[in-house]
């Protein structure tokens, strides 16, 4: 029996601003019962959209809207949190600015956007991996093959620490539950942990915290919040002392954290919030750890269940979500879609509602600074994604363009003028200035290697680098690529007109740009990069992009000139990575191709 529910193709201003179910009748229930002008915006006569470069251009600039919204929002946080005069609450907020979402019925599987929403999600195979840089042929003359999924591999057959790979090897044991202790750890965790993925406030955990030591029985979801919170206070805390860097703290708290949330997820058969807390908190400490595919896997379970849980409610129009569930999305969808960019595994089903969930408010006055940094961030997630969707997205069905990519990445854009190639990345670049240019003056990262307070303005310099480098990729991978060729005894020299095999200066620039922003990068993930963090294996993986693009650079005759000596950098990356580089890891890989990465010394040319 199909139970599919009708709706209205395009609802009425009034339901849409107050996420009201509309009828789509003239007027509808809802406007006559709160005696309201009815008004429908006027519904597109064509759905179809055009896949050419200029209609994904005309796309790009339609979202245009979104990161205005974005604007207004932080705008409107920073006139209410200047420093020195933070409001009591912020609850308020969301519902004095114009909402542009349409809340839409949505499934694990497949969510319509609607007609007047585009969406930009992260295209299945596309070209951004690391791996993919490294199936350029130059690349593979120095390194060999590597395969597309090679750092996914990697992760798949690592064990993990510990007694974690034999979890439910005997009864569960309890860590000493030393009030002292804990209130250390819980303080570790807020300082460290909390102001990157801000979940919940203190007083919060003091009531969890509360029920746990009064307990008789422990094993509950709420035991298993706490435990996590211990866990990752335990391994901020480790790095602030003099204990060796190659130890796992906190398993003594987590395993038995694990162990209760694994058992609700496969026993417990009504999807429950305090569970996705519990796993996203779980996803957030294989992350500090460098443990990229079980965070993935944590954070996907916790986004399958928070998608089961909006499907009971039957829409997201008609659910009014609590703030917590709302930021329990958000870190879901954060922690995916940076899976999704730098291993390309399978989707939730999460990622389409980024446009359609609210943004939360602060947990408490004196997080307002930390809740800015918050929602910047999600912002340039989002940006990113439309990175990876207009410039390196495979055509959707075509396996022979899948497998020309595995070949060599430059195929994406060769089928593009210069003129289109240019127009798509000045446009996304000036939205990601239009983003950069949103976030609050006093809290702006300012560009460039300056010091910086604190990680979180670090991680959004860092994410505006890495879209910076992201749009401009393209034009030195094909200046690259086409001087390669041009060397090759079998080419033709007649191309001589081709932009890219003689660069004309505003592929140059363009060139200068990646380069620049490379550079600038690596800079500055070496001090993330030296400690645990959510972003350890992901800024890692940067760093590796980073290094093997500027190779690829220097050892172009057009570019030679615009790259410095890279050793010292390359060194500094080096020595940070081998510290977290046990047996068989990621990071142990990586080492060994930027070993094989030779810079020259331009003091000695």
């Amino acid at each position: 029996m199909n139970y599919t529910r009708k709706r209205a193709l395009l609802a009425c201003d009034f339901c849409r601003h107050r996420k009201r179910r509309c009828d789509g009748k003239k007027p509808c229930s809802t406007c006559k019962d709160s005696n309201a002008d009815c008004v429908y915006k006027e519904l597109p006569s064509d759905r179809v959209e055009d896949a050419s470069p200029s209609a994904v251009i005309d796309r790009l600039a339609r979202i245009e809207t979104l990161l205005e919204q974005q604007s207004r929002q932080i705008y409107q946080l920073n006139t209410r949190s200047s420093p020195g005069s933070y409001p009591p609450s912020q609850a308020d907020f969301l519902t004095e600015l114009p909402q542009q979402h349409d809340y839409i019925p949505s499934t694990a599987v497949e969510i319509d956007p609607g007609p007047d929403s585009p969406q930009f999600l992260i295209p299945r195979n596309h070209a951004t991996l690391v791996t993919t840089l490294l199936s350029m042929p130059l690349l593979r003359d120095v390194l060999g093959e590597y395969p597309r999924d090679f750092f996914y591999q990697i992760e798949e057959n690592l064990p993990l620490p510990g007694h974690l790979s034999c979890l439910f090897d005997g009864h569960l044991i309890w860590p000493p539950l030393d009030p002292v202790i804990l209130d250390k750890l819980a303080e570790s965790y807020f300082r460290n942990c909390h102001p990157h993925h801000p979940l919940f406030a203190p007083s919060t955990l003091k009531v969890w915290q509360t029920e746990l030591l009064e307990a008789r029985q422990l094993d509950k979801i709420g035991t298993s919040i706490c435990f996590c919170v211990y866990a990752l206070g335990a391994i901020c805390s480790s790095q602030e002392g003099s204990q060796k860097r190659n130890e796992i703290y906190g398993l003594e708290y987590f395993q038995p954290a694990l162990k209760i949330m694994i058992r609700d997820l496969v026993w417990s058969f009504r999807p429950n919030i305090n569970t996705c807390l519990a796993l996203s908190l779980a996803a957030s400490y294989f992350s500090h750890l460098g443990k990229p595919l079980q965070s993935w896997r944590m954070a996907q379970f916790a986004s399958r269940m928070f998608l089961t849980l909006v499907e009971r409610n039957g829409s997201l129009m008609q659910t009014e979500f609590e703030d917590m569930e709302v930021r329990i999305f958000w870190q879901c969808f954060m922690t995916e879609c940076d899976r999704v960019a730098d291993l390309d595994v399978p989707r939730s089903g999460i990622e389409p509602l980024g446009d359609k969930m609210p943004l939360p408010h602060s947990t408490e006055p004196r997080d307002n600074e930390n809740h800015i940094y918050y929602i910047a961030e999600h912002a340039i997630r989002r940006l990113l994604n439309r990175i990876h969707n207009a410039l390196y997205g495979t055509e959707p069905g075509h396996a022979s363009s899948y497998q020309a990519i595995v070949a060599d990445p430059t195929v994406l854009w060769q089928g593009l003028s210069l003129q289109k190639l240019l127009s798509l990345s000045s446009e996304l670049n000036r939205q990601l200035e239009e983003w950069y240019n949103s976030i609050p003056e006093y809290l702006r990262p300012p560009k460039g290697t300056d010091p910086l307070p604190n990680d979180r303005a670090r991680v959004l310099r860092l994410r505006y680098y890495t879209a910076q480098q992201l749009i401009h990729r393209p034009f030195l991978l094909l200046t690259v690529s086409r001087r390669q060729e041009y060397r090759s005894p079998s080419h033709s020299p007649m191309s001589g007109s081709d932009p890219f095999m003689v660069p004309v200066p505003v592929v140059l620039e363009k060139c200068q740009v990646s380069i620049n922003s490379c550079i600038t990068y690596l800079y500055n993930a070496t001090e993330m990069i030296n400690k645990r963090s959510p972003y350890l294996w992901m800024f890692s993986q940067g760093c590796l992009a980073c290094l093997v693009m500027l190779w690829l650079a220097e050892n172009s005759v057009a570019l030679r000139p615009s790259v410095p000596t890279m050793q010292h950098i390359q060194s500094a990356v080096i020595a940070n990575l081998r510290q977290w580089a046990v047996k068989d890891s990621s990071f142990e890989a990586e080492i060994h191709i930027l070993e094989q990465l030779v810079f020259s010394d331009h003091m000695d040319t």
